[in-house]
């Protein structure tokens, strides 16, 4: 899974730019570049390690992982256990707009403007809003209901249900 990696000052620096330099439904984005470009959620973790002072180690199993702890701390590494993506809602890749949005890759030399249309479906939008006060009012809803709501009001959304959860591979 590749995706982009944004600091967290990178990431203020880039809402800030957005509430100034963004107009009312614009959206901001990094433009890719050599410097800006797609890696791994595993390399991300070692620049990670790296910047606190680790190294890694890398392990086969999450028993393994847990079992190195100690003596990997010691060596001043870090266990690490990176697998493929087999999780809901997983997607191979992050994009930040789609070929049916209205672009501005010209305005600002580093950033990307998504121009939002600002008419919106007050019908659809109201059918949302009904559907989900109906759900809480009930007090209980099943996850495939929500799912559905959301293939129903966004253009192009795709879920993946793989019947495993990321908190469970932690």
């Amino acid at each position: 899974i590749k995706r982009y990696f944004v600091t967290p000052k990178e990431s203020g620096e880039l809402c800030l730019l957005s509430c100034l330099f963004g107009e009312n439904g614009d959206i901001l984005f990094p433009q890719l570049s050599d410097a800006l470009h797609l890696i791994t959620f595993s390399d991300i973790a070692k620049r990670y390690l790296a910047a606190r002072g680790y190294g890694t180690h890398l392990c086969s199993s999450e028993d393994e992982a847990r079992d190195a702890i100690i003596s990997c701390l010691d060596r001043g590494t870090w266990p690490c256990l990176f697998t493929g993506s087999d999780t809901t809602g997983e997607k191979g890749y992050e994009e930040f707009f789609t070929e049916n949005e209205t672009l501005d890759m010209e305005r600002f030399s580093c950033l990307g403007v998504i121009k939002n249309d600002r008419r919106y479906n007050a019908v659809k939008l109201d059918y949302f809003s009904e559907s989900v006060s109906a759900l809480l009012a009930r007090g209980e809803w099943k996850k495939t209901e929500l799912v559905e709501l959301f293939h129903e009001m966004i253009p192009g959304f795709h879920h993946l249900e793989t019947g495993k959860y990321l908190d469970g591979k932690m």
